[in-house]
């Protein structure tokens, strides 16, 4: 009796000193079992549906199938994070991406405790979900016609066209852009001012809305208010900067305001030096504000520092540009008209 007990002992020792010797995973099982059920929208088992495994790891992927209760069940997964897919006739039914699998889930899989159960069940749309899903694909073909008849100056279509995003809530930006712009080709000035100022409040940090409301004022000689709206799209872009401030000098050549160029074409060439059509640009708005005066009974041309200067880097930086022509004239003009010796003013 004694010995028989010391025996079951020295067994009892020898058991867990085995254990004691294995890993964590080892002593549970160092794979994972998972299950899962893949249901159709009307609560019926999908038969036959393919559900794989591929561990994010290793890459490593386990197929299985649905049985008639649309049930999977598999041994063997290594523990990690996996995407699970589920497919049927060549067609994915759904994802599930970053699924845990964990090690030593074996046993009876229907234990509130199991944790690598991972189900499929495909609802139907809600009457209401379909229909908000169909409101959003109308606004949105809506939108994209309107862009379009803005573009060919369609612009009461084109309000027409973006009356259901606007009635929707939560608008986006792009669609009171869209508004401005039919607004103000209608010369409804206060609703255009009004709609672009709301998709600047909805993206305030998209450049080209301050471009497009800087070019507004400015046709309209709100010169103050459109010279900062450039200046904002600028800080806000500094890689485009030269762009717009090129655009607010254009503005003004278009406005015949030649004088009130000078400026923005400064802040272009100073950004950017190779800027070539800013250099021939600046050179007219120089050239326009030269000063004549009779000395000696001979009538003087003086021009502004710079003028000849940005003529001739404008053709330095493009020889064969589309001012090269305007460039030489210009430069001829002033080696016929202006003599050496008084071509600038005095500072």
């Amino acid at each position: 009796m004694t010995i028989r007990n010391v025996g079951l002992v020295c067994l009892g020792l020898l058991v867990l000193a085995l254990c004691a010797a294995l890993p964590a995973s080892a002593q549970f099982g160092v794979y994972g079992q998972v299950k899962g059920r893949v249901i159709d929208p009307d609560g019926k088992p999908i038969v036959g549906a393919e559900v794989v495994f591929v561990n994010r790891d290793s890459g490593r992927t386990f197929k299985m199938k649905t049985d008639k209760n649309g049930e999977y069940l598999s041994q063997g997964l290594d523990q990690g994070e996996y995407d699970i897919t589920v497919t049927k006739d060549g067609q994915q039914l759904g994802k599930l991406e970053k699924q845990k699998v964990t090690v030593g889930q074996m046993g009876d899989v229907n234990n509130p405790r199991f944790l690598n159960k991972f189900d499929f069940n495909f609802t139907r749309k809600s009457e209401k979900a379909a229909a908000e899903q169909g409101d959003i694909e109308t606004a949105k073909a809506g939108y994209e016609r309107a862009v379009v008849l803005n573009k060919q100056g369609k612009y009461e279509e084109a309000l027409a066209e973006l009356q259901p995003s606007l009635e929707k809530e939560g608008a986006q930006w792009v669609v009171h852009w869209q508004v401005a712009v039919a607004y103000a080709g209608l010369k409804r000035d206060e609703e255009a001012e009004a709609s672009y100022k709301k998709a600047i409040e909805l993206n305030p940090t998209e450049p080209k809305l301050y471009s497009v409301l800087g070019e507004f004022y400015m046709k309209r000689k709100r010169m103050e208010e459109a010279r900062a709206q450039f200046e904002t799209a600028a800080n806000l872009s500094p890689e485009d900067a030269p762009m717009f401030w090129f655009n607010l000098a254009a503005t003004f050549f278009n406005t015949g305001e030649l004088k009130a160029a000078i400026e923005p074409l400064n802040r272009v060439i100073e950004l950017d030096p190779g800027h070539a059509n800013a250099h021939f640009f600046l050179g007219v708005a120089l050239y326009n504000t030269a000063e004549s005066k009779i000395e000696g009974g001979q009538v003087k041309t003086i021009l502004a520092p710079g003028t000849r200067e940005h003529f001739e880097t404008y053709l330095a930086l493009a020889p064969d540009g589309q001012y090269a022509n305007d460039a030489k004239q210009y430069l001829q003009i002033i080696d016929a008209t202006v003599p050496a010796a008084v071509r600038t003013k005095k500072k």
